[in-house]
Protein backbone atom coordinates (compact mmCIF):
# COMPACT_ATOMS: atom_id res chain seq x y z
CA UNK A 1 0.00 0.00 0.00
CA UNK A 2 2.14 2.55 1.43
CA UNK A 3 5.82 1.17 -0.04
CA UNK A 4 7.81 4.38 0.16
CA UNK A 5 7.28 4.72 4.28
CA UNK A 6 8.75 1.90 6.77
CA UNK A 7 6.20 -0.69 7.89
CA UNK A 8 6.26 0.15 11.43
CA UNK A 9 5.47 3.44 10.26
CA UNK A 10 3.17 2.29 8.44
CA UNK A 11 1.01 0.78 11.38
CA UNK A 12 1.84 4.14 13.23
CA UNK A 13 -0.08 6.52 10.65
CA UNK A 14 -3.05 3.94 10.09
CA UNK A 15 -3.66 3.94 14.27
CA UNK A 16 -3.58 7.78 13.87
CA UNK A 17 -5.74 8.45 11.23
CA UNK A 18 -8.35 5.82 13.06
CA UNK A 19 -7.82 7.44 15.85
CA UNK A 20 -8.69 11.12 14.31
CA UNK A 21 -11.73 9.47 12.27
CA UNK A 22 -12.75 8.40 15.45
CA UNK A 23 -12.88 11.38 17.58
CA UNK A 24 -14.47 13.34 14.12
CA UNK A 25 -17.44 10.49 14.34
CA UNK A 26 -17.90 11.20 18.37
CA UNK A 27 -17.85 14.70 18.22
CA UNK A 28 -20.68 14.59 15.13
CA UNK A 29 -22.69 12.21 17.18
CA UNK A 30 -22.38 14.97 20.20
CA UNK A 31 -23.42 17.55 17.82
CA UNK A 32 -26.51 15.57 16.42
CA UNK A 33 -27.43 14.62 19.89
CA UNK A 34 -27.48 18.05 20.98
CA UNK A 35 -29.29 19.67 18.27
CA UNK A 36 -31.68 16.36 19.19
CA UNK A 37 -32.13 16.91 22.71
CA UNK A 38 -33.03 21.08 21.63
CA UNK A 39 -35.91 19.76 19.02
CA UNK A 40 -37.57 17.34 21.68
CA UNK A 41 -37.77 20.40 24.07
CA UNK A 42 -39.75 22.90 21.73
CA UNK A 43 -43.43 22.56 21.75
CA UNK A 44 -44.83 23.19 18.30
CA UNK A 45 -48.47 24.16 19.47
CA UNK A 46 -46.62 26.53 22.55
CA UNK A 47 -44.55 28.01 19.71
CA UNK A 48 -47.50 28.39 17.00
CA UNK A 49 -49.73 30.04 19.92
CA UNK A 50 -46.85 32.34 20.62
CA UNK A 51 -46.49 33.40 17.66
CA UNK A 52 -50.17 33.82 16.49
CA UNK A 53 -50.48 36.26 19.61
CA UNK A 54 -46.96 38.23 18.43
CA UNK A 55 -48.54 38.78 15.05
CA UNK A 56 -51.85 39.92 16.60
CA UNK A 57 -50.28 42.35 18.93
CA UNK A 58 -48.23 43.84 15.76
CA UNK A 59 -51.25 43.84 13.96
CA UNK A 60 -52.87 46.12 16.25
CA UNK A 61 -49.81 48.10 16.61
CA UNK A 62 -49.71 49.05 13.27
CA UNK A 63 -53.51 50.12 13.29
CA UNK A 64 -53.06 52.92 15.77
Amino acid sequence: MLDFIPENLQCIIIVIVLAVLFLAVMANNKRNQSKLRKHRKRSFKADYIERKKALEREEQEKAK
